[in-house]
């Protein structure tokens, strides 16, 4: 059986990069983050509210066809159910991850990422913002942020 190589080396970090999201009157942007060398971020058109749970939602349907023929891939694994996200406090956000949850460690910058970027203020980053991740199994969450 012959393996495809998906994403970075395994001994490199990956970076990331930010494209501006095109604008486009009555629908919102949520960004998702994919790796094609280094995490990207990705706008997807939808109408709805602007929520970090709309992005979760969409960061676990995967790619588009637009996005695999430019070469993107996710390290979220297929059929995986969305966390649940929420924003309580400014700055913050609270990702409480399914049970079965088994991603590695790149499918969890793309979640941190995902989740930062959807919450962040006007003219901040996703590096601004605080992403508590809660497991399913309960106790003490851990903060992470998205680190460029």
């Amino acid at each position: 059986m012959r393996h495809r190589r998906h994403g970075p080396h395994p001994g490199r970090r990956p970076r990331l990069r930010t494209a501006a999201p095109r604008k486009t009157p009555g629908r919102r942007h949520p960004h998702l983050f994919l790796l094609p060398v280094g995490l990207e971020r990705v706008s997807r058109l939808y109408n709805g509210p602007d929520a970090p749970q709309t992005a979760m939602d969409r960061l676990v349907q995967g790619l588009d066809p637009a996005e695999r023929t430019r070469g993107l891939v996710t390290f979220i694994p297929p059929g995986t159910h969305a966390p649940t996200a929420v924003t309580r406090e400014r700055g913050t956000v609270d990702v409480h991850l399914p049970p079965a949850w088994t991603a590695n460690r790149t499918a969890l910058r793309q979640l941190v990422c995902t989740a930062a970027d959807a919450v962040a203020a006007p003219g901040a980053g996703p590096d601004d913002v605080r992403v508590r991740l809660h497991g399913a199994e309960g106790g003490e969450p851990v903060g992470e942020t998205c680190a460029r």
